[in-house]
């Protein structure tokens, strides 16, 4: 089962109906949104590093819905604890604000209020895939929010041919991504920023942003073409024909697929609908609520050149028969 979600995890990530909590309204109530996403290198999995965020935010706020001072620490099985640091412009660090052009295309208001951002990066394996983690998050006013996750298992694409991180489609052919399941992942989440296309295809400066999430086993992603579902519409015309044919030349991409826990999974897929609104399932508990999730990222930029001027830059893997899609 698939749909389209856009999913930050570089600064970040990111999906049946399900038996849930609904989040509750107060004019006061926190809600947390907390993740730990640990990076591997597509090479070499054993290579990685941690990046944590956390995004506490006062509900029904229309102004001033930051939750400043908090100190909030997240610690692993492991014996280690790292506490994140609040951010002078959370904008910047949790939600970078959509250019104009975007924003009123797409009719989104680019200076809504994202609350208090709080992060954490270290080089290394600070925590590890399948550790089990603990959140505890104490305010100003000495209310308190606690949970637990487990980061899934490590993971990385199969049978792909990479010089530093990089690969070449053939022009206008599409590309599957295929990895072996992740220990623990309930969904997997593609995120691609694609550049270098024509000023007929995309006018605008921006790096198109496309988004994907797998639930279940599925472990397999078809770029771009799976890509496209629900974020580009048909009616988009000559940019959707286009990429659902595949890369055209000299268009680049930078493409991360990460394996989420079952919080973040439960936490941003809907549940029933109700007049009240969404039904999500909490991960955070206490004096508010809220998600704590964590994933296992890798990330490859991949560029749409022929044979004749790939420059020793390696072909991806064998192009997606188009003719089975048809």
């Amino acid at each position: 089962m698939r749909w389209a979600l856009v999913a930050t995890m570089t600064a970040a990530v990111a999906g049946c109906d399900l038996a849930g909590v609904e989040t509750l309204s107060s004019s006061d109530l926190v809600t947390a949104g907390v993740t730990v996403v640990v990076n591997v290198d597509p090479a070499d999995p054993s290579r990685m590093g941690t990046r944590m965020l956390a995004r506490l935010t006062r509900a029904r706020r229309a102004f001033e819905n930051d939750v400043p001072g908090a100190s909030v620490w997240i610690s692993g099985e492991a014996g280690r604890s790292v506490q994140l640091a609040e951010e002078a412009d959370p904008r910047d660090a949790c939600q970078p604000p959509l250019p104009e052009e975007i924003a009123d295309r797409y009719d989104f208001d680019a200076r809504v209020p994202i609350g208090s951002c709080y992060t954490a990066t270290r080089s290394s394996a600070f925590f590890v895939p399948g550790e089990r983690l603990s959140l505890e998050v104490t305010m100003t006013d000495g209310r308190v929010l606690q949970g637990a996750a487990r980061i899934p298992g490590t993971f990385a694409p199969a049978g792909m041919s990479l010089s530093e991180g990089r690969c070449r489609m053939e022009p206008d052919t599409n590309y599957r991504f295929v990895w072996p399941a992740a220990e623990g992942a309930w969904a997997y989440i593609g995120e691609a920023g694609i550049t270098g296309l024509t000023d007929e295809l995309w006018p605008y400066p921006e790096v198109l942003y496309l988004s994907l999430v797998s639930i279940g086993d599925q472990t397999d992603m078809t770029f771009p073409r799976d890509f496209l579902f629900d974020v580009i519409e048909e009616s988009e015309g000559r940019l959707y024909r286009t990429l659902h044919q595949g890369l055209p030349a000299g268009a680049s991409a930078d493409i991360a697929i990460g394996a989420v826990d079952r919080n973040w999974t439960n936490w941003e897929r809907p549940g029933r609908p109700l007049p009240t609104g969404e039904i999500r399932v909490p991960s955070v508990f206490g004096d508010g609520t809220g998600m704590f999730g964590a994933a296992v990222r890798w990330k490859v930029s991949v560029e749409a050149r022929d044979a004749a001027e790939a420059g020793g830059l390696p072909l991806c893997g064998p192009m997606v028969d188009a003719s089975l899609h048809e």
